[in-house]
C-alpha cells in the first residue's frame, strides 16, 4: 500500500509539474535591471544573513501579547545563502502545528524554503488592521534573524488563513512576489496597493466558505493586477485556468479543487492531496520568470 501510495503521488505530482509550467508563465515585479530574468538576478540578502538561526516554537511580542510561530528551516540550511520564506497561515479551527501535517510545502518535492506557521490571536483577520501590522512585524523579525532573499517571500493560507492572505494580497502585495489561496473567503481591506502574483483554488462545493467568494477574490486579483478578462485554460490535476499573457508580471490562477474525505463522508472545504506541490510549483513558476515591472504592457 505504501509503494502504490508513494508511487500515486509520484504520479500527481508530475501532473503537477504541468501546472506549473501552464498556469504561470508570466513574470515577476520585484526591482531587476531591464530584461533580466532570475537566472541573471543576484539574491537580495536580509541583514539576518550570516547569524546563527533559530527554529522550531518561538514567540514574537506584540500589541502586549505574546504571538507564536514555528520556523521549519529547510534540510542543510546556510546561514550565508539567502533562502526563500514562506508564511503558511492555518484556518478558523486550525493551529500551527496542525496544517504543519498537510500543507505539503516542504518536503522533496519542494524548492528549498524556510516555512513559517504563525498562530493567530483569535482567527486571521478578524481584525485585518492589527494582523497585517503583525505580519509586518514578524517579516522584520524574520528578515533581521534568518538569511531570506527579499524576492523570494511568499504567502499561503487554507479557509479563514485564506481569507486573511487576500487581505495581505490586496494590502501588502509589493511585500509578497506571490500569494496562494485555499477555500479562501472575502477579505476586508480596501482598496488594493500594487500587484502580486496569485493562485486561488477552491472547490465548487464548498459548502462553508461559498465558491462565489472564491470568484470574487479572483476577480479582485485579476483587476488589482490590470489583466485581461479573457482566461486560457491550464489542465492538469486540477482544472485550472490562467489570466495574462506570457509576459505578464503577475499572473492570476483560479483552481477548481475536488472534494476530500473526512470520516468517510465528503468534504467539500478541505486541502486535497496536491494541493501543496501546486502552490510551490506556482511560486517556482513566477520567481524563474521575472522582469522589472516597469515593463509590464498597459493597462487594457
Amino acid at each position: 500500500m505504501n509503494v502504490l501510495l508513494r508511487a500515486g503521488r509520484l504520479a500527481a505530482f508530475a501532473c503537477l509539474l504541468v501546472v506549473a509550467a501552464c498556469v504561470a508563465p508570466g513574470n515577476g515585479s520585484r526591482p531587476a535591471s531591464p530584461g533580466a530574468n532570475l537566472a541573471q538576478l543576484q539574491p537580495q540578502p536580509t541583514s539576518g544573513c550570516g547569524l546563527p538561526a533559530a527554529e522550531g516554537r518561538l514567540t514574537l511580542k506584540f500589541q502586549g501579547a505574546s504571538w507564536r510561530y514555528i520556523v521549519d528551516l529547510p534540510p542543510g540550511y546556510d546561514k550565508s545563502v539567502p533562502a526563500r520564506l514562506i508564511l503558511a497561515f492555518h484556518g478558523r479551527t486550525g493551529t500551527a502545528e496542525k496544517v504543519r501535517t498537510y500543507f505539503e510545502l516542504e518536503g522533496p518535492a519542494a524548492r528549498r524554503a524556510i516555512v513559517v506557521y504563525p498562530q493567530a490571536q483569535g482567527g486571521w483577520g478578524g481584525r485585518a488592521d492589527r494582523d497585517m501590522a503583525y505580519v509586518d512585524t514578524l517579516l522584520a523579525r524574520l528578515k533581521a534573524t534568518l538569511c531570506v532573499d527579499q524576492n523570494q517571500i511568499f504567502a499561503a493560507g487554507h479557509s479563514m488563513g485564506g481569507s486573511f492572505v487576500n487581505d495581505l494580497s490586496c494590502g501588502r502585495a509589493g511585500v509578497f512576489r506571490a500569494t496562494a489561496v485555499v477555500a479562501g473567503g472575502i477579505g476586508s481591506v480596501r482598496p488594493c496597493q500594487g500587484q502580486v502574483a496569485a493562485i486561488l483554488l477552491h472547490n465548487p462545493k464548498d459548502n462553508m466558505v461559498p465558491y462565489s467568494q472564491g470568484i470574487t477574490e479572483r476577480d479582485k486579483r485579476i483587476a488589482q493586477n490590470r489583466l485581461a478578462a479573457t482566461p486560457v485554460d491550464a489542465s492538469a490535476t486540477f482544472r485550472c485556468k490562467r489570466w495574462g499573457k506570457s509576459g505578464i508580471s503577475d499572473p492570476v490562477v483560479f483552481c477548481d479543487l475536488p472534494s476530500t474525505f473526512n470520516r468517510r463522508r465528503p468534504y467539500s472545504h478541505g486541502w486535497p492531496d496536491g494541493t501543496g506541490p501546486a502552490i510551490t510549483g506556482f511560486f517556482d513558476r513566477v520567481t524563474d520568470q521575472r522582469i522589472q515591472l516597469t515593463e509590464r504592457p498597459p493597462a487594457p
